[in-house]
């Protein structure tokens, strides 16, 4: 028959020791006893008693002295006839043995484990408890290690301390109470800081952990000045933030210390780090950006991760605008003509903690600019070029004009700069147009003194004027033009001009009102004049422009093109009715007309250039002539045409 299954000893209050086994099992009926040894130093064992119940599974050793020391045990069983037969020890246990020393800062706890090692069954760590006040038993501690490390939370008290180890089997091991009058010695550890903050009104918080002297009564907070000040208490332990109403932060960086007071009057240290972050800020009013400075945060539990800048307009929420890792920040793009708010929030590596710098705000003013840049008239000087005029006010200074053109009125590219030459007036002719197939947009703006584009003009659109035959009537032609757009004072109506042989018209030949943009010209007077015609629309402007303007703009010129005509008599009889002999031409060019006169025998008899110059036939016989014509048609090329005309 095998040994019981020894598990715990328990020292018990009166220094009794307790110990706890699993019985053996008897089916056969042959158990006699268990017998109990112990030695108060593993040797020599004594057999202290039996337990004649094999049921039994306790026993209580009387005179021990576990009190002030460990003592050892083990259990056999006997059976058997007269118990003659012994079985191999249980394991052996020590009881464990508490002792508690006054040291300082803490009070230092040893005691043992009762097995190396551990038994299966044991638990795998001490559960520590300690009686205060008198009467009243609490578990501080758990651990697995043979020492611990008890901080006081009284200044001076009688404590008794015990260690626990449970077992799987219900029973518990525990060592002797030991205990004694102990004093706090030690100064309360110093207050970790968590963060020092400034509140959006200015104000500055301090907030620090709870340290682990149990003793701690109040907290003392200093202000830094170079010197250490006290300034004012937190009571209670567990108060670990401080509010201090000044506002100084909004101006400068500010210290707070805190240390812990104790139940003894014992004042800790602390750290004379924490400081608050002082922003300040730059408004850049060319590059519409603002420079962000502040003083490193120090203290940081963890380490910085990184410093996040938040941004607010016009009194709305915080938003954030970037982060880094150093003490300055650029933020691009800041709108003008607001009212700007930053602050800036350190966080540690893990984003548990975090603190605030001041609000730093401020106006974002722009530079001066002029009042308004004014399109006064777009007008078409050529088949590749437009003239612009502009109005600048100088009121204030300014860089120059950016002019934009479009075609489609909604994508605009810029064309050219006008610097800033101290006058009013501004010109510029396009070059890189094409008025006769597009109609244009243009715009202009005001770059200020950074060269930053400030204020738009109105929009000017030139005319595009498209001229096109009537099916029915060879000299009817269909003018259709775009309307003038930019006028201030708007369009009173538009010029019909008409030009023959690049010939400056004089007058119009019609006029419509502003809302007339189209008109049908009947140019059969015109046929015998020439072969070039022309035509351009001019838009004028209506009274009531604001700067005074009273402007025409030109269209395209836009060409047509008559098929030449020249009617050539066959017969003329100089002493008869038709006594010269005289071509009739239309839409013929008159720079280029020649007529030639021959006999038969190839001799010249006639020449002329004008088509109102005829052939009499002087000192002609009556015969058969020869003629030609050369010309040259409304497209510039060179026609001939011959013929025969009888001289009667």
């Amino acid at each position: 028959m095998g040994p019981p299954s020894l598990r715990c000893v328990e020292v018990q209050s009166n220094n009794n020791v307790k110990l706890t086994w699993i019985p053996v099992s008897d089916p056969n009926n042959i158990f006699s006893s268990y017998e109990v040894f112990y030695s108060a130093s593993a040797i020599p064992y004594l057999s202290i008693g039996t337990v004649a119940a094999v049921g039994f599974n306790t026993f209580t050793h009387t005179s021990s002295s576990a009190s002030i020391q460990s003592c050892y045990y083990f259990v056999r069983t006997r059976s058997g006839p007269s118990g003659n037969n012994v079985s191999q020890s249980s394991d052996t246990l020590r009881s464990i043995f508490m002792s508690a020393i006054q040291a300082n800062p803490d009070v230092k706890l040893n005691y043992n484990r009762i097995h190396q090692p551990l038994l299966n069954s044991s638990s795998s760590t001490f559960t520590l408890s300690k009686e205060y006040p008198a009467g009243i038993w609490n578990n501080f501690g758990v651990t697995s290690a043979v020492q611990y490390a008890d901080t006081l939370s009284i200044c001076s008290a009688s404590i008794n301390y015990q260690a626990l180890l449970l077992d799987a089997s219900g029973c518990v091991s525990a060592s002797n109470i030991k205990g004694d009058i102990f004093k706090d010695k030690k100064a309360p550890n110093e207050p970790e800081i968590d963060s020092i903050s400034v509140l959006p009104n200015g104000e500055t918080v301090l907030a620090w952990k709870i340290p682990r002297d149990g003793d701690i009564k109040k907290y003392r907070i200093y202000y830094n000045t170079g010197a250490f000040t006290p300034i004012d208490s937190v009571i209670g332990r567990t108060n670990t933030i401080y509010t201090y109403t000044s506002t100084t932060a909004t101006t400068k960086t500010v210290g707070l210390m805190v240390a812990a007071i104790d139940s003894c009057g014992n004042i800790g240290s602390f750290d004379i780090k924490p400081r608050t972050m002082y922003l300040t800020t730059f408004y850049n009013t060319c590059a519409y950006s603002t420079v962000l400075n502040w003083n490193a945060y120090v203290g940081m539990k963890k380490g910085i991760s990184e410093y996040r800048i938040y941004y607010s307009v016009n009194g709305a929420a915080f938003i954030p605008v970037g982060t880094t890792n150093q003490t300055s920040f650029i933020h691009e793009g800041v709108s003008p003509g607001q009212n700007i708010c930053y602050f800036v929030r350190v966080f540690n590596s893990d984003k548990s903690i975090s603190s605030s710098s001041n609000r730093s705000c401020f106006f974002s003013t722009q530079a001066a600019t002029p009042l308004f840049i004014y399109i006064s008239n777009a007008s078409v000087l050529s088949k590749e070029s437009i003239k612009v005029d502009l109005l600048l006010d100088l009121s204030k200074q300014s860089r120059g004009i950016d002019l934009q053109r479009s075609e489609d009125g909604v994508n605009f590219s810029s064309i050219a700069f006008l610097p800033s030459s101290g006058a009013g007036n501004y010109s510029y002719t396009d070059e890189k147009v094409t008025p006769n197939t597009t109609s244009y947009y243009y715009r202009a703006t005001v770059l200020d003194s950074c060269g930053n584009p400030r204020i738009n003009s109105n929009t000017a659109k030139t005319i595009l004027l498209k001229v096109t035959n009537d099916k029915e009537n060879l000299f009817l032609k269909n003018l259709i033009w775009t309307d003038y757009k930019g006028y201030a004072g708007g369009v009173s109506g538009y010029n019909i001009y008409r030009i023959i042989n690049e010939v400056p018209p004089i007058s119009p030949v019609a006029q419509t009102g502003s809302s007339d943009t189209s008109y049908v010209d009947n140019i059969e007077d015109e046929a015998p004049n020439g072969s070039k015609i022309e035509y351009f629309v001019e838009a004028v402007e209506g009274i009531g422009n604001p700067y005074g303007f009273l402007e025409k703009s030109n269209s395209n010129k836009q060409d047509i093109y008559m098929e030449a005509k020249i009617f050539v008599p066959t017969a003329f009889a100089p002493d008869g009715v038709n006594k010269i002999w005289l071509p009739v031409t239309h839409f013929v060019d008159k720079t280029e007309y020649k007529v030639y006169v021959f006999d038969k025998w190839g001799g010249k008899r006639f020449e002329t250039s004008s088509d109102l110059e005829g052939w009499d036939g002087k000192n002609a016989k009556q015969d058969v002539y020869v003629y030609l014509i050369t010309y040259k048609n409304s497209r510039g090329e060179y026609i001939e045409i011959k013929g025969t005309f009888t001289l009667l």
